[in-house]
């Protein structure tokens, strides 16, 4: 073997591992995102399998979960998208409030339903941004086979910012919610919304679960 072929051959080989290492380095993220989506998948599924609990002690767990792994700040802002600027300082805190305050609810909705199903994540994919989509599946029940896809953004750590049912995504489902009060009322009628509809939820605790 000549010196020119072992030297080309020794090139491609430390090109060959550089791709390596580069493509462990690009799926780690993902697979950092597809392990704390589990985790929150696993607790979800203990909560509604406990039946030791109450319908609202399940639904004071789950949205204590929602808190912990949604960042509502994020998600507020790719919810108003530009109209975000149109609320000031203490308008802005109050929205992320009332936001959190009525997805973190919602997502304890429907418990009394609940008939063992489980989620299977079974893949993740890198996005634009640094974030991570993670697919879910939903397995048994009415709902069986339903896709659920997470969108995580990593900051101190991975957090869910978008949530895609059926190809259909909650914040721009929220976005086109908003749209038309804001026009109407501006900041002010979109806080008003929110704090109606919590306040709503909140009064139905004392009525029949």
């Amino acid at each position: 073997m000549s010196s020119r072929t072992r030297r080309w051959r020794w090139v491609a080989a430390a090109l060959a591992s550089l791709l390596v290492v580069a493509g462990a380095a690009a799926a780690a993220p993902a697979d950092d995102a597809r392990v704390a989506m589990q985790r929150t998948v696993d607790d979800v599924l203990v909560v509604l399998g406990d039946t030791s609990l109450s319908i609202q002690d399940k639904r004071d767990r789950l949205q204590a979960i929602a808190t912990e792994r949604f960042d509502f700040v994020t998600m507020s802002k790719l919810v108003l998208k530009r109209d975000w600027k149109r609320f000031d300082p203490a308008q802005r805190d109050e929205f992320v409030t009332q936001f959190k305050e009525h997805l973190s609810a919602r997502y304890g909705e429907n418990i009394g339903r609940y008939e063992n199903e489980g989620v299977e994540v079974t893949r993740s994919q890198p996005e634009t941004n640094g974030d991570v989509t993670v697919a879910t599946v939903i397995r048994g029940g009415r709902y069986d086979g339903t896709p659920v896809n997470y969108r995580l953004r990593n900051a101190s750590d991975w957090r869910v910012i978008d949530v895609v049912i059926e190809n259909v995504s909650l914040v721009s489902s929220f976005r086109k919610q908003f749209a038309d009060v804001l026009e109407r009322s501006g900041p002010e009628g979109v806080l008003e919304r929110l704090k109606k509809r919590n306040a709503e939820r909140e009064a139905a605790k004392d009525g029949p679960a």
